[in-house]
């Protein structure tokens, strides 16, 4: 039975200014509540309100649904206030200066720490001096001097007395500018003598040269004896210096403990240990403290540097990282140059987002994250461990430094928005990554279009326009942009949820009530809207019509042909999609090759549109050739298709054209066709079946309406038409038909003005029906093969 053609109304979904019952925004109430994601929110809530490690989350959806909008009002209506939180301190490891050392301390203690250390090290500045210059400091570094005087003078008094007994003297010898040696030399006359002089004096005569010799042995053996008093002068020396650095440390350790007391109390394990090793560095290394250098400070170690301080913070840090990267997401170590070396020390330590977000909560683009190289591997050891590790960033490792601070162990929730595409290739390819993201919140770009989702609409749509403060909208322009939300759907019980894409739309339509001057945004402004992104975008489409128009592209809208139908695509670019009919054509022959498909031939079809030619295989096999061998072989080409193909939305028109070769009725050209087909027979549900029936209408517009003109739609697909009103204007006039289509009989009889032919009780078809001249066609076929068979 041939379809019937529907029906104006059922074309496209109209709201009228009365349904919405207001006459402008200025009269809505507005709210920038999220609509239309129950489902998300639920999941939102969930993962972010269980605080066990791996319930990080992973939310998916189109971009401008709302995602990350969501994710800040939930965390805004949670009770973050009680929230344990920590500052991340770093300080100087004394025993190991590459390595600083991370303390972690209660919310608000990291800046007492700090500005505590600051006061110790004021504190040991001015009463380090105060102490060495007391008076029992004094009196016990006399009482050391008079000590070591005296044993320094009895071993030279004993020396010295030796020296004179045997006539020699204990003497200071110029060495140089004022440098001296000790030596003996002996004493004639009352003077000392050099031996120089002494030989000089044998000459004279005054000398015989064996009391010389016996000066030189007498000199040996007392140089010998004072290099030993030397030894030991120099041996009281070094024990006065550590008896001295002694009682300096004596007397200041409990000046210096007392001081760096104020660190521990009440610290834990770590910060004790540290303020130990403060009160160690500087007793064991009094000399630099007491006698620092010209432009030294001795404390220039003795500082914190307070990576993250949340004194100041409320309840759990919410941290969004627009631009993630190994320095922006896990901190770095600045460095100087020093002598022409890099220098880097704790202070150079800088934290990252991660470390910012710490007790809280991290919100990240996933794609942001993938785009940079190692990243996402960092990221999913970094949650793995719960630990940040802070590197040095020297990609091209020109600059490298030593230091390695001490890794923090955090407790940060990531939350990473993206496409669930991104989802499922993460899912696969990554075997940690539904571990650590045990929550996933899916984001609808659709929602029921009913009553309370539509006021909820237009209740967003005044939101932003009072937000943006575009001019009010009328009911009338608002209903004309819930049309157009609709159509974004593809269905006409769904209503968009891409807030970001209407949005383009009011503005748009608020830009062209500016240039006419007029202080409110009517339907007229939000179609013209819509009309002039389809014009800046439509090059492309316009260029392929420009085609058929020449007879470039060869296209009938008229007549009828056998083997031959008008089948319909939809060529999509990166914002704009449109239909085009294409000619497709069948020819066949007896044969064993079966249904060829020309384009899967040419490496041209994809694996969806390779399934639809064979599933015609089937048709022919369990319609026909169920007594005798299936003996055909036959062609399918998209005609002038120099592109890839994909899906089977032509393979309803592909066995129209193979039926009509078959059979030899021709097929009317002032129609196109699009579905998908089973074995069965029934058409099926394809995607843009308003771009197709826009495309076919545009055509036969230009060429002319004829009022036999157009489209064959899967019935299943009337509940997705949301056609521009030129279309379905042109319906009301008779001038174009839109005609649902269940099975490949009702096609092909609409195509052929045939009866299609229902299946007789004793098999076969009634006689002159389209089913019953291609039976009788596979049979003689078979008959051909068969008799050529016997011949050869």
């Amino acid at each position: 039975m041939k379809p019937e053609p529907l029906s104006p109304d059922r074309l496209r979904w109209v709201c009228s200014s009365q349904q919405l019952g207001f006459d402008s925004t200025d009269d809505l109430h507005p709210t920038d509540k999220i609509v239309g994601q129950d489902r998300a929110v639920r999941a939102v809530r969930l993962g972010l309100e269980i605080p066990a490690i791996g319930y990080n989350m992973f939310v998916t959806g189109v971009s401008g649904t709302g995602r990350e909008t969501t994710v800040k009002r939930i965390l805004d209506s949670l009770d973050l206030s009680g929230t344990c939180l920590r500052d991340i301190v770093f300080v100087h490891n004394f025993e190991d200066s590459t390595r600083p050392i991370a303390l972690l301390l209660p919310s608000e203690e990291g800046e007492k720490f700090a500005a505590c250390l600051q006061q110790c090290v004021e504190l040991l500045k001015s009463n380090i001096p105060a102490v060495v210059a007391s008076e029992k400091m004094t009196a016990e570094r006399r009482t050391l001097g008079n000590k070591y005087k005296a044993l320094h003078q009895d071993v030279m008094k004993a020396l010295e007395d030796q020296a004179v007994e045997k006539g020699f003297s204990v003497v200071s010898v110029a060495i140089g500018p004022d440098q001296f040696r000790p030596d003996v030399l002996p004493v004639i006359d009352g003077q000392a003598v050099s031996f120089e002089r002494l030989e000089e004096l044998q000459k004279e005569g005054k000398l015989t040269p064996e009391a010389v010799q016996k000066y030189q042995e007498t000199h040996e053996e007392l140089f010998n004896k004072l290099a030993v008093a030397f030894r030991k002068t120099k041996k009281l020396e070094l024990e006065a210096q550590d008896e001295s650095r002694e009682l300096h440390r004596r007397l200041l350790k409990p000046t210096v403990e007392g001081i760096l007391d104020r660190l521990k109390e009440g610290a834990d394990e770590k910060v004790t240990a540290y303020a130990l090793s403060l009160e160690n560095t500087i007793l064991d290394n009094l000399d630099d403290f007491l006698n620092p250098g010209p432009d030294e400070d001795p404390y220039y170690l003795f500082t914190a540097n307070l990576l993250v301080d949340n004194s100041k913070s409320e309840g759990a840090p919410v941290i969004i990282e627009k631009f993630p990267d190994a320095v922006s997401l896990f901190g770095s170590i600045e460095r100087i140059m020093v002598d022409n070396k890099p220098y880097s020390d704790f202070t150079m330590i800088r934290a990252g987002s991660m470390l910012r977000a710490e007790g809280g909560y991290l919100i990240m683009d996933a794609m942001d994250v993938i785009r940079q190289p190692g990243l996402w591997q960092t990221l999913m050891q970094t949650l793995r461990n719960q630990t940040v590790v802070i590197r040095q960033h020297d990609p091209l490792g020109l600059y490298p430094v030593e230091i390695q601070p001490e890794p923090v162990e955090v407790n940060v929730k990531v939350i990473l928005l993206g496409s669930a595409y991104l989802y499922s290739i993460l899912g696969t390819s990554d075997p940690e990554f539904g571990l650590l993201f045990r929550i996933r919140a899916d984001f609808d770009d659709v929602m029921d279009l009913n009553e309370a989702n539509l006021k909820d609409f237009v209740e967003v749509i005044a939101f932003i326009v009072h937000s943006e403060d575009l001019p009010p909208m009328s009911s009338a322009a608002l209903a004309a942009l819930a049309e157009q939300a609709v159509r974004l759907t593809e269905r006409r019980d769904r209503i968009s949820t891409e807030f970001s894409r209407i949005a383009d739309y009011a503005r748009q339509a608020a830009y062209w009530a500016k240039t006419e001057g007029v202080s409110r945004v009517e339907e007229k402004h939000v179609r013209r809207a819509v009309l002039e992104k389809r014009n800046r975008l439509s090059l492309s489409e316009d260029y392929a019509l420009d085609g058929i128009l020449k007879g470039e592209v060869l296209l009938d809208t008229t007549g009828a042909k056998t083997g031959q139908v008008n089948g319909l695509v939809v060529i999509s670019t990166v914002d704009y999609s449109f239909g085009l009919p294409m000619r497709l054509t069948a020819r066949v022959s007896a044969g064993r090759e079966g249904v060829i498909d020309i384009e899967r031939e040419a490496d041209l079809s994809g694996s969806i549109h390779t399934k639809g030619v064979l599933i015609i295989n089937g048709i022919l096999r369990g319609r026909y050739a169920k007594d005798y061998p299936l003996s055909l072989s036959a062609s399918i080409c998209i005609e002038q298709s120099y592109g890839g193909v994909e899906g089977d939305s032509a393979s309803a028109a592909e066995l129209y054209a193979l039926v009509s070769a078959l059979s030899g009725l021709p097929l009317r050209q002032d129609l196109a066709v699009t579905g998908s087909v089973n074995q069965h027979g029934e058409i099926q549900p394809i995607g843009g079946v308003n771009q197709k029936i826009e495309g076919f209408f545009r055509v036969c517009s230009m060429k002319g309406l004829t009022g036999t003109q157009g489209v064959m739609i899967p019935a299943s697909n009337i509940g997705h038409l949301q056609l521009e009103s030129e279309v379905v204007e042109a319906v009301e006039k008779g001038l174009f038909s839109i005609y649902p289509v269940r099975t490949i009989d009702e096609g092909i009889e609409l195509l052929t003005g045939v009866q299609a032919g229902e299946q007789l009780p004793g098999g076969g078809y009634p006689e002159g029906s389209v089913n019953d001249l291609v039976d009788a066609r596979l049979r003689r076929m078979a008959g051909i093969l068969k008799a050529f068979g016997r011949e050869a």
